[in-house]
């Protein structure tokens, strides 16, 4: 007795159910592999906002910041963290995206913000020395009716990342 060749659709079954299987896995390990963005929170009376942040710790990762990136999502942004107060300014060579660059104290308070123009090299710098800084797209403080004196908090968790 001869067997019967596989219908179509039990060649496609046979095919798709580890190629599904596969896609799960991949999936299931790049989740595992990114690791969580950190949320920040900024406050100012009754205006409160999120913004989920990637961080710049490290001298390298502060000197790259958001160069060569052509976009930036509307909840996230970039927190700067110092290991002391700063007084250098942030310039925008190679950043193609507008930006606020808000300064904030050691005491978790937005002392000033400045408007970052795309690929400008003008130097922003702050009148008073700051611990933090916080980059997202320009307008999302305005947006959000918050500025100077409001204050942010930011997870124990990342402080302990300096």
């Amino acid at each position: 007795m001869k067997a019967t060749p596989p219908s179509g659709a039990e060649t496609l079954r046979s095919i798709a159910i580890p190629f599904l299987f596969v896609l799960f896995i991949v999936a299931c390990a790049r989740d595992a592999d990114t690791p969580a963005r950190p949320r920040i929170t900024i406050q100012h009376g009754e205006a409160r906002a999120e913004v989920t942040v990637e961080l710049a710790v490290t001298p390298q990762q502060r000197a790259q910041g958001l160069m060569y990136r052509r976009a930036l999502d509307d909840d996230a942004g970039m927190l700067f963290i110092f290991p002391t107060d700063s007084r250098s300014g942030f310039w925008m060579r190679n950043t193609y995206i507008p930006l606020d660059i808000a300064y904030i104290d050691a005491d978790f308070t937005i002392i000033e913000i400045r408007q970052g123009t795309p690929l400008d090299e003008t130097v922003l710098t702050p009148a008073s020395p700051y611990r933090y800084v916080l980059e997202v797209n320009q307008g999302w403080f305005a947006a959000r009716r918050l500025g100077v004196g409001a204050r942010v908090t930011i997870p124990a968790e990342l402080l302990a990342a300096r």
